[in-house]
Parts: C-alpha cells; sequence; structure tokens
C-alpha cells in the first residue's frame, strides 16, 4: 500500500514524472530477481550516468532511494570525468528489476544519458598466418561453414593459454601414434630432462633407458619415427600460438610427449599408455622431482566393431591411468556404425577415464563416424582440420583422429586455470580430479541438432564452457576468500552432479570464517525455498559445514548465505 500511496502523491505532478512513476512500480514487482538484457559482460549493481548538473547526482540518488523506500541504495561510486559530468552509481542489485531501474534513469530530465558498466574482454585472436583455416577454432562462416560451429577457443584464450598450473606444474599431453616430427619449430616437445640422454643408464630410474625424448616402444628408444599423422595431431592440441607462424593449438605453451608405436599393434599399444602410466605415477611418488605431469592421452586408433570383451587389458588400462589422474581421449570409427550396438575398439570400453569422441563439420553436422547414446560421449570438429605437418609444414587432416585431440587438448586447459585450491584437491585425489574434469567438459558442451540422441551429451565441445565450468568451482577464480557485509546475501550457483568425487555421495561442504549467527538458504531455479539451516561460532575460526542435499534431485540450485557479523568469510563450496 505504501507503494500506490505515493503513486497517487506523484501522478499529481508533471507528464515526466507520471511516466517515471508508472516504471517504477513495475520495478518493484520484481525485487526478486535481476534481469538484465541479453548481455553477457554487464556489471551487476552498476549504472554509468551523464548528468546536466553536478547537483544533480544527489537529487537522482534521492528520488530513487525515496520511490523504492531505500531498498535501491543507489549512490555515487565515482566520478568519472567531472568535465563531462559523468558519474558511475551503484545500486543493489538483488533488490531491483536492472532493465527497468536503467529506463527510469534515462527517463529523468537531468539527466542526459546512462547506460550499464560493461568488462571489456581483450581480443586474443593469434597472429598465426594459418588461423582464417582454422574453422574449428574460430568459424566465422569461412570455406561455406556455419558460423559458431567452433569449439570457441577465442573467447577461451582470453583466460588462459596452457602452460603451467597454479602450483608451478609443467602440463604434458602424451601422444601415441607412429611417429612424430620432434623438430617442428611451431610445437614444443617435451624432454625428460631427469635422464641424460644416449649414456645408456636410466638415470630417472622410471624403468626406461636414456627415454629424454620420449619413448619408441618398437625399438625401446626414444629414437622416434618420423610420420604426418603424429605431429598433426600434436598441432590440435599444442601449437604454439600467437607466434606468427602457422597455426595455433588449443594450447599454446603445452609439452607434448610422443610416444612411437609399431603400426598400431595392440601390443605396441599397452606399451606406449604403459610408459605413460609410469611417467605420471612417477610424478605423483616424488611430488614432481622426478616424472611427468601427464594430464590427457590422445588416441586417434582404434578397431572397428572391436568388441570390448576381447581386449579386457586394453579397456581396464584405461582405469589403470585414471587412477593417477590420466584422462584418456579416444576416437571412434570412422565408419557410421551404432558403437551402443556394434561395438568398437576402444570407443565401447566402460573405463570412467575415458573420453570417446566422434566428428563434426564445419555446419555442426555429423560427418561420417560412429555414434551411441551410451558409448560415444561427445562430437569435436574433425573435418577439415589444419595443422602442424612434417619439416615445418602444414597440413590438413579429416577423421575421428583430428576430433579426438580437441578432447586431450581441453583437458589439458583446464589445467591452466584451474586455482591453486583445485590444484590441492588434485593432488590429494588426482583420480577424483580427472572424474571432475571430465564431468565438466560433458556437462559444457553446445547441443546441436545432429548428435541429438546419437551421443551421450547430445553436443559439440565447447573450450570456453569447459574453462569457465573450472572457474566456477570456487566463489571466485583464485580461490580466496570472498566476504560479504553485516545482512547481505551472497549467492551462489551450483548444480548437484551426483559425480565428484565419491558417487554415492551428495553433500555440500561449507568451509567459512564467522564470528556469530550464520545462516544458509538452498533456493531452486524458480525461487522457491527447499533448504534452510542455521549454524553459530564464538570465535573468529574457520569451520566446516556439511550439508546433506540428498533429498533433492538432480538439477541447478541456488545457495545464499546470510550473516549477521560485520563480515563473513566464505573461503570455499565444494560440490560433491
Amino acid at each position: 500500500m505504501a507503494i500506490y500511496a505515493k503513486f497517487s502523491i506523484i501522478v499529481g505532478s508533471n507528464d515526466a514524472m507520471k511516466k517515471i512513476s508508472h516504471y517504477f512500480v513495475f520495478i518493484l514487482t520484481f525485487t526478486t530477481h535481476s534481469l538484465f538484457s541479453q548481455e553477457t559482460n554487464i556489471i551487476p549493481g552498476n549504472i554509468i550516468v551523464m548528468l546536466n548538473s553536478a547537483a544533480d547526482t544527489a537529487k537522482l540518488s534521492n528520488e530513487l532511494n525515496y520511490f523504492s523506500e531505500a531498498k535501491i541504495n543507489l549512490k555515487v561510486a565515482r566520478i568519472l570525468s567531472q568535465q563531462m559530468l559523468l558519474y558511475l552509481f551503484e545500486f543493489d542489485a538483488t533488490a531491483v528489476n536492472a532493465t527497468m531501474l536503467l529506463n527510469v534513469v534515462k527517463m529523468f530530465p537531468f539527466v542526459k544519458t546512462a547506460q550499464f558498466n560493461h568488462i571489456a574482454e581483450k581480443r586474443n585472436t593469434p597472429n598465426d598466418v594459418e588461423f582464417a583455416q582454422q574453422w574449428n577454432m574460430n568459424n566465422t562462416g569461412q570455406n561455406s561453414g556455419t558460423a559458431g560451429a567452433d569449439i570457441s577457443a577465442v573467447k577461451a584464450w582470453n583466460i588462459a593459454t596452457g602452460g603451467l598450473t597454479a602450483s608451478g606444474d609443467t602440463i604434458v599431453v602424451a601422444v601415441i601414434d607412429e611417429g612424430f616430427d620432434i623438430t617442428h619449430e611451431d610445437i614444443t616437445f617435451w624432454k625428460n630432462y631427469h635422464e641424460l640422454p644416449n649414456n645408456k643408464i636410466d638415470d630417472d630410474n622410471n624403468g626406461y633407458v636414456d627415454d629424454f625424448n620420449g619413448w619408441n616402444t618398437a625399438n625401446h628408444s626414444d629414437i622416434l619415427a618420423i610420420q604426418t599423422h603424429g605431429t598433426n595431431l600434436c598441432g590440435i592440441i599444442g601449437a604454439k600460438g600467437n607466434n606468427g607462424i602457422g597455426v595455433s593449438g588449443i594450447n599454446w605453451n603445452v609439452k607434448m610427449m610422443p610416444i612411437s608405436i609399431n603400426a598400431y599393434l595392440e601390443s605396441e599399444i599397452l606399451a606406449g599408455y604403459s610408459y605413460i602410466l609410469e611417467q605420471r605415477r612417477l610424478y605423483n611418488q616424488t611430488n614432481g622431482a622426478k616424472g611427468a605431469f601427464v594430464v590427457s592421452s590422445n588416441s586417434s586408433f582404434g578397431f572397428n566393431l572391436g568388441q570390448p570383451a576381447a581386449h579386457p587389458i586394453w579397456c581396464a588400462m584405461y582405469d589403470s591411468l585414471g587412477s593417477v589422474g590420466i584422462l584418456n581421449a579416444g576416437a571412434t570409427s570412422n565408419s557410421n556404425i551404432n558403437v551402443d550396438t556394434q561395438g568398437d575398439m576402444p570407443s565401447a570400453c566402460a573405463s570412467n577415464w575415458l573420453i570417446t569422441v566422434t566428428n563434426t563439420t564445419n555446419t555442426d553436422a555429423k560427418a561420417v563416424s560412429g555414434f551411441g547414446a551410451t558409448t560415444i560421449d561427445l562430437g569435436a570438429p574433425g573435418t577439415g582440420i589444419t595443422s602442424t605437418g612434417l619439416s615445418n609444414g602444414y597440413t590438413t587432416l579429416s577423421g575421428t583422429s583430428a576430433a579426438t585431440p580437441h578432447v586431450a587438448g581441453t583437458v589439458a586447459l583446464m589445467y591452466a586455470v584451474a586455482c591453486s585450491q583445485l590444484m590441492i584437491d588434485c593432488k590429494n585425489n588426482p583420480a577424483a580430479f580427472a572424474l571432475m574434469i571430465k564431468d565438466s567438459i560433458l556437462g559444457a558442451v553446445d547441443p546441436i541438432a545432429a548428435l541429438n540422441g546419437k551421443t551421450v551429451t547430445g553436443g559439440r565441445l565447447n573450450l570456453y564452457k569447459s574453462l569457465r565450468s573450472i572457474k566456477n568451482r570456487y566463489f571466485n577464480d583464485t580461490c580466496t576468500f570472498v566476504s560479504i557485509a553485516k545482512s547481505q546475501e551472497l549467492n551462489k550457483l551450483f548444480e548437484i552432479k551426483n559425480v565428484y568425487p565419491n558417487p554415492t555421495d551428495k553433500d555440500l561442504n561449507i568451509i567459512y570464517t564467522s564470528n556469530g549467527n550464520m545462516e544458509i538458504r538452498i533456493t531452486n531455479l524458480v525461487g522457491q525455498e527447499v533448504k534452510r539451516l542455521s549454524a553459530y561460532t564464538n570465535s573468529n575460526t574457520t569451520q566446516e559445514k556439511t550439508i546433506d542435499v540428498s533429498n533433492l534431485t538432480k538439477g541447478i540450485y541456488f545457495l545464499s548465505m546470510y550473516a549477521d557479523t560485520t563480515k563473513l568469510n566464505v573461503v570455499k563450496l565444494v560440490v560433491y
């Protein structure tokens, strides 16, 4: 009734104020959500306003705060330009429909113009001379493609370009293939600096003698066969970006570990996987003093119509690799077969640490390649992919062979954006962390019609969304404390996936520092409260609260925390 009483008073004034009052009644009916336009880079609670005079700053604040009974709390945050009378205003974004508020501000006669505050992105498009041909990274419709039918790499590179983890680990991706050109100037190949080359001694005691450049399972040395195919794959994953030559890989600074095998014999494949396993196991055991921080492997080979029952050791190898923290990207068939019913190796293997990949085109169609609603996880670009070739050259590759390294490379780049606390979790439980990475990738795909019902996710890889998924695991990008003032609401969007780290757990762990009452509320997407509980501490110490959410179905929820103390420091939210 108070709102309408004010409305009746305002109506008696001029026409402009009538318009404002009508708008404001509408605003106050939407106080539970802050509804912005389709723009995604708006800073909540900010409006930039150009006024007629400096005195109008107080007039604007007083008018709108009066109308809203001080709920909006509109105030000047800073002067942007005294000469232009340009001001940045702040308001409570949880108390008002922001778009409606902006419209109201624009209608005041003393306001020249107003807009939201935005955050710009640096244009991290690489200068590599062949980049325009890389539709898989940035599809603008070139070569009769469909704009946007790509993995959103340019947006992803504004977040990270790869190389090191937050804890200083050198990220390594292993590629098993027939051969590689390890002298290619556009790829950084891994070197085992714990081994002295050519001294015929196993210096690092990893079971392999003189494995300085990688490993050749056929000749038991680091003298690798030279082949185009393996070089192609390494370029998709890790060609040096923004160096003025050639192409850009998904990771610009990752180290590529080459494992050369003979004629794709299964025995050689297993020997290659074993080398990767030992390098990561040694890294884990020595806390990085030896071995290599291999986070993913790429396998762009297989047996058409292969049945896992006939290859139990091969399938079990993925579980072994997963136990030390390695995710494995595996290509499915280049035949249009239903892997669910007809089989394929390795894409029919049931290991949780295997991500199976089919091939999509530059129009987001499924190329001639395997599919399966329960066996093939997702699609990735794989038709006409420009990448590195022999003798510092470049060539084009098509097939699931080209699609799969996009996923192996995405895994690596996700480790580059994981913050310090996440890396602690990784070191404490590498197998579970790898599963969380997989779940984040599969949960961040772009749904496309061609894969609906044909893959587990029904979608195509999106590198940018995968990185954002990892960065959103905690309240902010650096895993540091998030402070909220007295009675201020802190909203955290989370999703119950029942995946990480234990598939049987459905708990939320809140780690907080408080000196008084704290209330936690969980609501669903339509604003219905589904859980509430209180916590109390009588000293300013860090505490952990576990919330049982087993009664909630899988889905997306908001967690809100209220503090009646001066400050509540939230260390992290872990979604199990």
